[in-house]
């Protein structure tokens, strides 16, 4: 508790959390704000369904996520999922706070 209580106090987010989170190297306050809108972001999916767009970095493993929707995808088309790719597409639009939710 006391090793919390000083990590409160210099701004930083405790080792107790950082063993169970993912990595950051923000401040606690940012962190905080941070965690708040990854929460944020699984309630609105959870309570109205898949977004058309995904935060991918407000996932703990990113990678989990995209391997699982591939194998979705697999099954859902009958395609090997070894057969399947990912595309980006880079636009000139900026994303925002909105977008995110």
């Amino acid at each position: 508790m006391e090793q919390m209580y000083n990590s409160f106090l210099i701004q930083k987010v405790p080792t107790v959390w950082t063993k169970k989170s993912y990595p950051c190297l923000m401040p606690l306050n940012s962190f905080v704000n941070d965690h708040l809108k990854r929460l944020d972001f699984i309630d609105t999916w959870l309570k109205t369904g898949a977004p058309v767009t995904f935060w991918l970095s407000s996932f703990f493993f990113p990678q989990g996520f995209m391997t699982a929707a591939m194998q979705t995808h697999a099954r859902k088309t009958r395609i090997a999922i070894d057969q399947l790719r990912f595309q980006s597409n880079v636009t000139s639009k900026m994303s925002t706070d909105a977008d995110v939710a």
